[in-house]
């Protein structure tokens, strides 16, 4: 608590921006353990229903996964006369919920070293003010307090943004991995229906 009273205003912003980006962490993280797709068979699973002509394991395989069971349910219908573009609605819908508020974390990512350097940059005003008031000369040890103060928000805003950045990497990657395989069944899908 004495260090975030010694970080001085720009603290309480960057305690918001921190609260902000946990919140989003969890819920995301939340949110990609309940999706355990694509496990490491799928693709194995994808060639393997291809050459039966039949994509219902692979459909039954995407249902349990609750974000992909429009996806699913649109991959197993065949007969579907819209099939392509009922397929790249229910994928877009489940890579939507997939990236939601991604866009924030990855802007609160940018702002929190931002707003540690303005803290920063305030404290050095401040302490280079007090010493041109003084009128004994510099006092050394007012000047590394002054800094090492000020410097604080900047280690705060760079202690947010780094961990931020790394789990907005790995939601991205996960984002595009099921992107991907997506793609790919729903281009099975669409060979087998004689569409491609």
């Amino acid at each position: 608590m004495e260090l975030f009273q010694l970080g001085g205003w720009m603290m309480w912003p960057l305690l918001a921006v921190s609260i902000a980006v946990l919140a989003i962490v969890i819920e995301r993280g939340l949110l990609v353990l309940s999706c355990p797709f694509p496990d490491r068979d799928f693709a194995g699973r994808l060639l393997a229903a291809l050459k039966q002509g039949d994509l219902t394991p692979v459909a039954e395989a995407m249902a349990a996964v609750p974000l992909l069971k429009d996806f699913a349910a649109t991959l197993g219908e065949a007969s579907l006369a819209n099939q392509e573009a009922a397929l790249r609605i229910a994928g877009e819908e489940a890579l939507a919920r997939l990236e939601a508020r991604l866009p924030l974390l990855s802007l609160l990512s940018r702002v929190a070293p931002l707003m540690g350097l303005l803290g920063t940059i305030q404290g050095m005003i401040t302490t280079f003010s007090r010493i041109a008031d003084s009128q004994s000369g510099v006092d050394m040890p007012l000047l590394a307090g002054g800094i090492w103060q000020a410097l604080i928000t900047t280690a705060t805003g760079l202690s947010i943004a780094i961990p931020a950045l790394f789990c907005l990497h790995l939601f991205q990657g996960k984002a595009r991995r099921v992107a991907a395989t997506l793609n790919e069944a729903g281009n099975a899908a669409l060979t087998l229906a004689g569409r491609i």
